[in-house]
């Protein structure tokens, strides 16, 4: 099945800017769904993306074609993308993130202001558990 994802995958030999962009998401979304993929898939798109080795190094390694591996990062990618597009976990886990960072915020400043220590006591544990769960996400 095409996600249309598949023409998404730049070539390093791309601009710097949109290769390190595209290398960005598709490591995240590799955190999430990478177990989902072939093991030998697997293994050339971490080669690729996270030990930023070539087509050619990949390809005497694994003995495939330059074009056999570019294909195998490709699929990875489209994959990755598809899974993101309909598990959504990455956007989610993002969500999560933000919100208990603004929490922990605006405990602080909700402790800072308190006129009474109850009210100070009861923001300074909201923040400070904010802070817990945020850096659980981490």
């Amino acid at each position: 099945m095409s996600t249309g994802n598949e023409n998404k995958i730049c070539s390093k030999k791309a601009d710097a800017k949109d290769w390190l962009a595209e290398a960005a998401h598709l490591s995240v979304y590799y955190e999430y769904y990478g177990a989902l993929l072939p093991e030998k898939q697997r293994l050339i798109f971490e080669d690729y993306i996270a030990n930023d080795m070539s087509l050619s190094e990949i390809s005497k390694e694994y003995g495939l074609s330059r074009q056999g591996v570019y294909d195998a990062v490709r699929r990875c990618g489209a994959k990755l993308y598809e899974y993101e597009e309909k598990l959504r976990l990455a956007e989610r886990f993002h969500g999560l993130e933000e919100q208990a960072e603004q929490i922990r915020d605006e405990a602080a400043v909700i402790a800072a202001g308190a006129k009474d220590s109850r009210t100070g006591e009861t923001a300074r544990k909201l923040a400070a558990l904010a802070q817990e769960l945020w850096e659980r996400l981490q």
